[in-house]
């Protein structure tokens, strides 16, 4: 945006045009736009792929949104010099203000969602799982097994119930 509305175009030229100050405008920029490139995939791959959320339309919104601003920002780099520079700019502005407004939405809407079915990972919680999955014969009691080797479910139950 500054290079767009607060510096006038002989001063662009003189001062970005070449040497440190141009690597570190175009680098910044383009380290930005590959940011919200993954911020982008990082929304449509919790939303698409969590098994609670605000719904697969939210993460196909934020992800093309901040794909989209990413794909305007490189562009505009691209066409530096043009008359379509500051358009693109512009739009890039634009679409990053959507894309955020987007984002901040979804959020509002996921993290209620998803901490209602949180895993409580207390100490406690983590060893009682582990140890059922992991030790099942202990923790249930052994099977019974009748006379020709079949499993006794009523006398598995009744065991079950006593070795709590």
């Amino acid at each position: 945006m500054a290079s767009s509305y607060y510096f006038d175009d002989p001063w662009m030229e003189e001062k970005i045009g070449a040497g440190s100050s141009w690597i570190l405008y175009f680098s910044s920029r383009l380290i930005d736009a590959f940011c919200l490139f993954l911020y982008g995939s990082g929304c449509f791959f919790l939303e698409v792929y969590h098994s609670e959320g605000a719904g697969e339309a939210w993460g196909w919104l934020c992800g093309m949104c901040f794909i989209a601003t990413s794909f305007v920002e490189v562009l505009a780099l691209t066409l530096y010099n043009s008359p379509i520079f500051e358009s693109l700019d512009w739009f890039y502005c634009v679409f990053l203000g959507v894309s955020l407004v987007a984002s901040s939405i979804w959020g509002i809407l996921f993290e209620p969602i998803s901490h209602r079915y949180d895993v409580k990972l207390t100490q406690s919680a983590m060893r009682n799982e582990y140890y059922k999955s992991r030790n099942a014969m202990a923790y249930y009691g052994p099977a019974v097994v009748t006379a020709n080797g079949e499993l006794d479910i009523e006398a598995s139950t009744e065991n079950a119930t006593t070795c709590k």
